[in-house]
């Protein structure tokens, strides 16, 4: 499966990181209770979210240029590898693996460096993100040093794949990495866009204490518009510590936060463990959720 990686570049954006949230605050509360009682609502046990609603598609596909592949997409392990190891062993041939951030539960860099050795030896493709929780003192250098970029783009047949990383606290998505995302989507122009990022656009970096921060609000969102007007089908992010559907879109935006972090609901709201495998075929996406 050959791919064309394109690299975002290294930029300190440096704030407060948010501490680790062993209780769930009145803020938290409220906020995932309004998620839970929006008309998108989240299943279990091998539910595919819907594709007829709120999926684009980029073009009626010849039979000569049929497109399928198939991927892992989970979030939010907080530095546990028995639920990532479950997860790759569901991996099928060919399968690549997506962590869309807080990989780590902040507490150094011998935590990120102990995740990246397990993905390593893993023997599995991967791509990762950072999540708030990965940016120690609020800075992506050690991120950068143990993982790489924290924002690039791929493309896997012909489809356009954005990492991105809007989990700055303070900021959301940096000025940089908004100017780079709006070149790269021009360039994308005609292919079937799928994002990642680790906070649901509108949603606060740090749900537990400080809450809406505006400006981390309107750049998730000024991401989140680019990549409609780029026609992105999905946008898959972690954060909240839950499997939902997050927004109907376009694009439609799927969380997906159950990869080892204590749930933020209830399990029939969605909180339980579990990875998503996603399927691509000719410009349409969907996806399947697997409980651990």
């Amino acid at each position: 499966m050959g791919t064309e990686e394109r690299e975002g570049p290294r930029r300190g954006c440096r704030g407060r990181r948010a501490k680790a949230r062993p209780l769930l605050s009145a803020f938290l509360l409220a906020f995932l209770l309004a998620l839970s009682l929006a008309p998108a609502s989240c299943g279990r046990e091998g539910m595919p979210l819907g594709t007829e609603a709120g999926e684009e598609e980029s073009g009626a596909a010849s039979q000569e240029s049929h497109v399928k592949f198939s991927f892992l997409v989970c979030g939010d392990p907080h530095g546990r590898t028995d639920l990532l190891a479950e997860v790759i062993a569901h991996a099928l041939e060919g399968e690549f693996l997506v962590v869309v951030g807080d990989i780590t539960t902040g507490r150094g860099v011998e935590e990120m460096r102990r995740m990246k050795g397990f993905l390593d030896g893993s023997g599995i493709t991967y791509h990762v993100i950072p999540g708030d929780n990965d940016m120690l003192g609020g800075s992506l250098d050690t991120f950068w040093q143990v993982f790489g970029a924290d924002y690039y783009s791929l493309d896997v047949q012909g489809v356009h794949l954005v990492f991105l990383n809007d989990a700055v606290p303070g900021v959301g998505c940096p000025p940089r990495e908004l100017s780079w995302l709006r070149e790269d989507l021009a360039g994308s122009a005609g292919k079937t866009v799928v994002a990642f990022a680790h906070v649901p656009p509108g949603a606060p970096v740090d749900i537990g204490k400080r809450g809406f921060v505006a400006r981390e609000s309107e750049s998730n969102r000024e991401m989140r518009d680019l990549l409609a007007s780029a026609g992105a089908s999905v946008i898959y992010c972690g954060h909240i510590h839950a499997y939902m559907l997050y927004a109907s879109g376009p694009p439609r935006v799927v969380v997906t936060g159950g990869a080892g972090a204590e749930p933020h609901l209830s399990p029939e709201s969605g909180g339980f463990h579990h990875f998503l495998r996603v399927t691509v075929e000719d410009g349409q996406v969907s996806e399947e959720v697997i409980p651990l």
